[in-house]
């Protein structure tokens, strides 16, 4: 039987705990992918990038593989196919027609002057899927003939991958001790208006960073904690139109990715991500801006200590552990699946937005860069999905949407930053006709 690596299981690779919970969710409107891009003043030659995705794949053989249905748990092999360069399409971050990849969790896509990378949740998360892209760039630099190009903190095509590179840290820090995180009531959830179809329609917002800055530092607030705010803040101005008795007003919470790396010291390429939920309680009463930040500031500080997100392992692990689920046919546990999906995932928050942080760039492209994206499918119940990312002096909020034509939300959020006085600059893919 073939191996991935010389320390991975024969025949057969399990999916991370956090993948669970992905193929068998995956449907038309959840179609659990994202997408992180880079757009270049030069060209982009498809069989150049044909020769840096091969070399991708040589220097990272775990993801060299497809997803299988078994009898009892989805599970990962080897594969053997040829992988495809896809030219890119209108809209990102859709359904994954896994056979059109030749079996593969990811796709790489091309246009005129950009290189994106496409993932299917079950493979990495939203670093793991950027440290991707930036050897797929390395590579294709290599082979394109330009200086060396090389990003700081990435992966290194000609150092052997360490073993944790394919581990799943969330076995290695599940302690059975530690009491399970506790689930929380039902979110509030918008309801829109206007029809709404699968194709992932994209207002995007780009910033000066230091405009943004200033402003969430005259406030004691990271960036991504002022963008949260101005989120919640949005949400609850939408929810005052919707729910005029304030009794009847639900909590209004977002779902916010942490990469666990950072904190755990794990340099995995598999999902290491956990999710704080912050959030308002308007059947309280309305929250001043100022309010809503200093709930999402402290609330986010306490979602960062390590015996709340060992808490929350616990949990998950131990689904995962539970004998009933564990020798449960995968036909009983897809549907039970699901239903976990929604109880302690989409039913608890009203909203997610992901922020990749920063990208820092070569010296040599800093020049040649002229944009980065991230993009996340949103789902059925929060059918808007916010996705953050930083480079050079800007920062860009991608509004992902199923709606065809509600962009009231959008429309807040953009109008309190130039109010707060931030500029924003705005760029779609919508379109009036289908």
């Amino acid at each position: 039987m073939k191996r991935i690596q010389n320390y991975a299981p024969e025949g057969f690779i399990a999916l991370d705990n956090s993948a669970l919970i992905y193929p068998p969710t995956e449907a038309v409107f959840n179609a659990n992918t994202f997408r992180v891009s880079m757009d270049f003043s030069f060209s982009i030659k498809k069989a150049i990038l044909e020769q840096a995705l091969h070399d991708l794949l040589y220097r990272c053989s775990y993801a060299k593989i497809r997803l299988h249905t078994g009898f009892f748990w989805y599970y990962l092999s080897p594969n053997d196919a040829d992988p495809i360069v896809h030219k890119e399409g209108s809209y990102p971050s859709g359904r994954f027609a896994f056979k059109e990849n030749n079996g593969y969790l990811f796709k790489v896509l091309y246009s005129e002057h950009r290189i994106a990378l496409e993932c299917f949740h079950a493979l990495t998360d939203g670093s793991g899927a950027m440290a991707y892209l930036k050897l797929l760039i390395e590579r294709y630099c290599h082979h394109a003939g330009m200086p060396q190009v090389e990003f700081s903190g990435g992966l290194n095509y000609r150092v052997r991958p360490a073993k944790q590179e394919f581990s799943d840290p969330f076995q290695h820090l599940y302690d059975k001790q530690i009491p399970s995180y506790p689930a929380i009531s039902k979110a509030y959830h918008r309801k829109g208006n206007g029809p709404f179809d699968d194709r992932v329609k994209v207002i995007s917002a780009t910033i000066a960073t230091d405009q943004i800055k200033k402003r969430a530092k005259q406030r004691s607030l990271t960036i991504g904690e002022y963008l949260s705010t101005v989120y919640l803040y949005s949400l609850q101005r939408l929810q005052l139109e919707e729910v005029p008795n304030q009794k009847q007003r639900k909590p209004i919470r977002l779902s916010v990715p942490m990469n666990l790396r950072r904190i755990f010291g794990y340099d995995t390429m598999r999902n290491f991500t956990l999710f704080a939920v912050v959030g308002i309680e308007p059947a309280l009463g309305f929250y001043e801006f100022d309010e809503i930040a200093t709930e999402v500031h402290l609330q986010m500080a306490q979602a960062q200590s390590k015996k709340r997100l060992l808490s929350q392992i616990k949990r998950n692990v131990s689904g995962e552990r539970n004998p009933f689920i564990r020798f449960a046919p995968t036909a009983l546990k897809n549907p039970l699946f699901k239903l976990l999906s929604d109880f302690l995932g989409d039913d608890q928050y009203s909203g997610v937005i992901t922020n990749l942080g920063y990208v820092a760039l070569p010296p040599q492209l800093e020049s040649q860069v002229v944009r980065c994206d991230f993009h996340l499918s949103p789902g059925l119940l929060n059918k808007i999905s916010l996705a953050v990312i930083g480079y050079l002096d800007r920062i860009v909020v991608n509004f992902n949407s199923f709606y065809a034509t509600d962009t009231s939300l959008e429309r807040l959020f953009c109008t309190f930053l130039v109010e707060d006085g931030i500029q924003v600059e705005i760029a779609t893919n919508r379109e009036d006709t289908r």
